[in-house]
């Protein structure tokens, strides 16, 4: 069950915004500072993690609406 958790796409997306969306106002607070930190790394693994989950997430949503159209 944890492991139908951790590969569901919909999980991904959701973490990698919220990853996205912590480490982008530590990157903002911090743009005057012209130094390379932790969270500067954040927010690239954030971007791929969100563009790996995006289309499995996709796909999922155009199947549900043929499933909705064909029924």
């Amino acid at each position: 069950m944890l492991n139908r958790f951790i590969k569901n796409p919909f999980t991904n997306l959701l973490s990698g915004i919220i990853l996205l969306v912590s480490s982008g106002y530590e990157v903002w607070s911090t743009i005057d500072e012209f130094t390379v930190g932790a969270h500067h790394g954040i927010l690239l693994f954030s971007i791929v993690h969100i563009l790996k989950s995006l289309p499995e997430v996709l796909q999922g949503t155009k199947e549900i609406n043929v499933a909705v159209k064909s029924a």
